[in-house]
């Protein structure tokens, strides 16, 4: 059969070297098509070398036509093994069928087992290809991979249509070339991470219709039932591989406008007060989506970071105008960047407008000498903890401290260095909180500490190690020994904020029998047989 006085196999010739150019290009980028792309392009040259033997008479169980399917089923594997997110095979499970049939007509009917070796090799790339089709139909990898897929079908259908004596020219070389276009295209797409198209959505349908004809021979009979199988499995592959994208889709954007939300709430907590804890929400909220960000810059008067700022292989801007205001830092490129350009200026500028709400609620709700919360934040977080001692039926226990002495130390060395004790026990109070503990400034010398999940004795032990650590402050110019006294109560669940009002009466008049029984003492409301025993 010639078409214009060439011979087909020229024509399938050229597609297959067009379709390994196609894959040659983005794997200058993406080094793991080069083998694929070799692939491709024996399997051109397999075809023209056909020809050249028919027209010879050379018949053998082993032809160079045959080594070179058999090199070009081998490279194809070596790009199937490294290429990334396999899946288990579930849905693709369908395509046995096919691989299976095509298996037992082969060793039935081929006449010996070179030739059943050669054809069958076809059908390595297709095995291999499953766990990969299968990431594309759960929407963990593009549709492309299912175009490439489906070439990679049609070259071993079209194998395994000319082994059971079905003409060339009739049904196979269509079908050979309209693989090495789903090939080339779909692979190409894939390297360079393209969207499929609805022009090659059509034109799959089409070569999917164009069912063969002329069943001359019984088992042409089994190769339409195969083709029909194959477009009915195709069919349903392509459109639940497209549901998927459009669930992805929409699931992406409810998790960015969870995420700017989440950045212009006013019911923000003020647990995490500073800039890095509104960084800390951004790297939280983007995860889901990009799951390769390893931190997160944004830059005004000063730098501020979360995460880590390396090492790392992409840097995406964030930026409104000129200068660039931070930075995404990204251990490998994200799969999809069109998105976050898109909404990289919204998501800066409400960057911008929760680092200054933050900025603001920090400035009403910490003390400004030592950072610690002041009563406005106790109160707000207090309510935070009810519920979550609630939720998680952990009790709670309240201290109040009071540094002995204060007052000597302002009238004897000034208020700089009472400011100065203040800071140091600040630090010491942080440094003893956990995450859902609370350091408080109340006013002047005293202090509160909320511990979280903390029973009476568990709260006393707390506040010995911080007893401990005041007294062997050193801050000069003071010459004795610092010390503080402390009042316990609490040591339970409480159901409202009533009861933490209740709670702070009872641990300042706890905190008034220490002061009376000679300072540096931890003095509980309610002390428990235990610490009386101890």
């Amino acid at each position: 059969m010639k078409v214009m006085g060439v011979h087909p196999e020229v024509g399938l010739l050229l597609l297959a070297v067009a379709s390994g150019l196609a894959l040659c290009w983005p794997a200058r980028a993406e080094p793991v098509w080069r083998w694929a792309s070799l692939g491709t392009l024996l399997w051109g040259v397999q075809a023209a070398v056909w020809l050249l033997e028919r027209q010879g008479g050379l018949e053998a169980p082993l032809t160079p036509s045959g080594v070179l399917l058999f090199a070009a089923a081998l490279t194809w594997a070596a790009t199937l093994r490294q290429l990334p997110l396999y899946e288990p095979p579930r849905l693709t499970l369908a395509l046995l069928p096919f691989a299976l049939a095509a298996l037992v007509t082969a060793l039935s009917v081929l006449p010996n087992r070179s030739s059943q070796m050669v054809w069958l090799t076809d059908l390595l790339p297709v095995l291999l290809a499953l766990p990969l089709l299968e990431s594309a139909l759960h929407g963990q990898a593009g549709e492309s991979r299912l175009i490439w897929g489906l070439g990679l079908i049609f070259k071993a259908g079209g194998s395994w249509a000319l082994a059971l004596g079905w003409p060339p020219g009739g049904f196979v070389y269509p079908v050979w070339a309209l693989g090495f276009v789903l090939i080339g295209w779909g692979g190409y797409l894939e390297a360079t991470e393209a969207r499929l198209g609805k022009g090659l959505l059509g034109f799959v349908l089409g070569g999917l219709l164009g069912w063969p004809s002329q069943v001359a021979h019984p088992f042409h009979s089994m190769v339409l039932v195969g083709w029909g199988y194959v477009v009915l499995v195709t069919l349903g592959g392509v459109g639940w591989g497209v549901y998927q994208r459009i669930i992805k889709a929409e699931r992406q954007l409810e998790l960015w406008i969870n995420l700017l939300e989440s950045l212009s709430s006013k019911a923000q907590s003020t647990q995490n007060l500073t800039p890095q804890g509104v960084l800390h929400s951004v790297m939280e909220g983007l995860q889901p989506l990009y799951g390769n960000l390893v931190g997160i810059e944004v830059r005004s008067d000063v730098t501020i970071r979360a995460g880590q700022n390396g090492p790392y292989v992409y840097t995406f801007e964030l930026a409104l105008d000129t200068p660039t205001e931070g930075r995404l830092y990204f251990s490998s490129a994200p799969k999809d960047t069109r998105r976050l350009e898109a909404l990289a200026p919204l998501l800066t500028e409400r960057l911008r407008l929760s680092l200054t709400l933050n900025e603001w609620r920090s400035k009403a709700y910490t003390d400004p000498l030592t950072g610690l919360l002041n009563r406005r934040g106790f109160e707000r977080q207090m309510q935070r903890l009810i519920r979550l001692a609630s939720e998680r039926s952990k009790p709670i226990t309240l201290a109040l401290l009071d540094l002995d002495r204060f007052k000597q130390v302002n009238d004897t060395y000034g208020h700089p260095v009472g400011d100065k004790l203040l800071k140091q026990l600040a630090e010491v109070l942080r440094k003893a909180s956990r995450s859902d503990d609370l350091a408080v400034r109340l006013g002047g010398e005293e202090f509160a500490l909320v511990l979280f999940g903390a029973d009476l004795e568990d709260a006393y032990r707390v506040l010995e190690r911080i007893q401990s650590e005041v007294r062997a402050l050193q801050i000069s110019p003071i010459a004795w020994q610092l010390s503080i006294s402390a009042g316990l109560a609490g040591g339970e669940i409480p159901p409202s904020m009533a009861t933490v009002q209740r709670w702070l009466e009872q641990a300042d008049q706890a905190l008034y029998k220490a002061k009376q029984a000679g300072r540096d003492r931890i003095h509980p409301a309610l002390i428990s047989s235990q610490l009386a025993e101890d």
